[in-house]
């Protein structure tokens, strides 16, 4: 199994998802579009993908300007339906690639 890793931020990294890829025995390609890594065009040669975390809001596009080729690139998973998993930042793209409203919240 092939398993496309996004991380989004510095010291986001798997975590116990890791360690369970690991038994289970996957390949990871781990790539840091943050850092200037490319994305896929598209979902062949992996089986699944997951987008971590990161302090990003999730509909700041212009600051990080790889956002809607993730997005583009969540859908292409879906719809050859590989797995797709968002964790923390990675859930609110993951649902913003399929119409989900994310919306910026503040303390009080």
């Amino acid at each position: 199994m092939r398993v496309l890793v996004v991380q989004n931020y510095d010291n986001t990294g798997l975590g116990q998802v890791g360690a369970a890829l690991a038994e289970a025995g996957a390949d990871l390609d781990l790539r840091l579009p943050y850092k200037g890594d490319p994305l896929p065009d598209d979902a062949a040669g992996h089986d699944a993908m997951i987008v971590l975390g990161g302090g990003q809001n999730a509909l700041a596009d212009d600051e990080y300007p790889y956002f809607p080729a993730l997005l583009e690139l969540t859908r292409d998973f879906a719809d050859k339906d590989r797995a797709v998993l968002g964790i923390c930042l990675g859930s609110q793209l993951v649902a913003r690639a399929f119409g989900g409203e994310n919306r910026i919240g503040g303390a009080n």
